[in-house]
């Protein structure tokens, strides 16, 4: 993902102060897996502001600074000028994480959005305020930019990252005793044998005959929702591949039915692996 980082500083576009929060952001950014340049910087003015966001060739553009109720404080007003779509809760969540340093969070406004293909994000300059941003920032990413950038991400079969969160809020009930979640996950090894990276490969049918499974598996004793997600496509080492989550009002019954869904989709599902292992060599298997 290409990242831009925007700062808006009168001082340091006058050149009378050093900035250092850019630094950091993109040091941040980085460690997410963008490809970010040196930061630019503008002064605290919304048209610099917004011309500055426009000219990003950039998937993320991060703005830091001016986020406050000072006079000078535009930056929001900037982004909020060139999104298509405001995403609200970027702002709820990174003032909910600041609020436990200090209550004085909550005059942050912090904003994110989407211009186009583009995830447009302000945040306060300050290093601490660049932590908190990052922090509510980084699980959002891989599935923000596969979004935006036009992938399937509605089928129980899909290209995009998968997340638990998802498929728990999916099955999550009132009257639920019990929630059990399963992650199959990619790991470095298989039978002794290194492992590089995987790819999956689905049958076409592939999402219909998980939504069947799912639906059997409702069917179980005590079962009150079920869900799962495969991912196909390339995948790393570490990437979350299959999530199954079943809710049930005893954990029992919850646990029987998780890993009665996790084997039939193994059994069911038509979704073929292709592992490549660390010495160059190839192997498919046949398996979910």
């Amino acid at each position: 993902m290409r990242a831009t980082v925007i700062v808006c500083s009168d001082s340091a576009a006058a050149g009378n102060s050093q900035d250092t929060t850019g630094p950091v952001l993109v040091e941040g950014l980085q460690a997410l897996g963008c490809s970010v340049a040196a930061p630019v910087v503008v002064a605290d003015d919304l048209p610099a502001i917004v011309a500055a966001v426009r000219a990003a060739d950039a998937d993320l553009v991060v703005c830091t600074g001016g986020t406050g109720l000072g006079p000078r404080d535009v930056t929001p007003d900037a982004v909020l000028q060139v999104i298509d779509r405001e995403l609200p809760g970027f702002g709820e969540a990174f003032r909910a994480l600041g609020r436990k340093q200090t209550p004085l969070a909550d005059l942050s406004r912090a904003v994110a959005g989407a211009s186009g293909s583009t995830l447009v994000v302000a945040l306060p300059g300050s290093h601490g305020a660049v932590a908190d941003g990052l922090a509510v920032l980084g699980p959002l990413l891989a599935h923000s930019h596969s979004v935006l950038a036009g992938a399937d991400h509605r089928g129980l079969v899909r290209t995009t990252p998968i997340t638990a969160a998802e498929v728990d809020a999916a099955v999550n009930r009132a009257d639920a005793g019990a929630v059990v979640v399963f992650e199959g996950r990619v790991r470095d090894h298989d039978h002794g044998r290194a492992v590089s990276s995987l790819k999956y490969e689905g049958h076409p049918e592939a999402d219909l005959i998980l939504r069947e499974v799912v639906s059997q598996s409702t069917a179980l004793p005590g079962v009150i929702a079920a869900g799962a997600l495969h991912r196909v496509g390339e995948l790393a080492i570490g990437d979350l591949a299959f999530v199954a989550a079943v809710s049930a009002a005893h954990r029992g019954e919850a646990f029987a039915a998780c890993s009665w869904l996790v084997d039939a989709v193994k059994d069911q599902l038509p979704v073929w692996k292709l592992q490549r292992f660390v010495d160059g060599s190839e192997e498919w298997v046949n398996c979910a």
